[in-house]
């Protein structure tokens, strides 16, 4: 795979949601909009929107964007 640092950064963020969610729900200033297995459920979905759009962002990391005076 090319793109292995959001690869990597999809994973951190795939592990930190339940963790900030629970402990949010430990300091008491969560919400309890979700349940724990809603959380661990959506936690994989969050990692991979947040890979496919850095991903896709990235490809243009590179481009020249500024406007060309012709």
């Amino acid at each position: 795979m090319k793109d292995r640092g959001s690869l990597k950064e999809a994973v951190i963020v795939t592990i930190l949601v339940p963790l900030i969610q629970f402990g949010m729900h430990l300091l008491g200033w969560g919400n309890g909009m979700f349940a724990w297995w809603e959380v661990l459920l959506a936690a994989p979905l969050t990692g991979f929107l947040y890979w496919a759009f850095t991903s896709a962002f990235r490809k243009y990391a590179n481009e020249d964007v500024t406007p060309s005076s012709d």
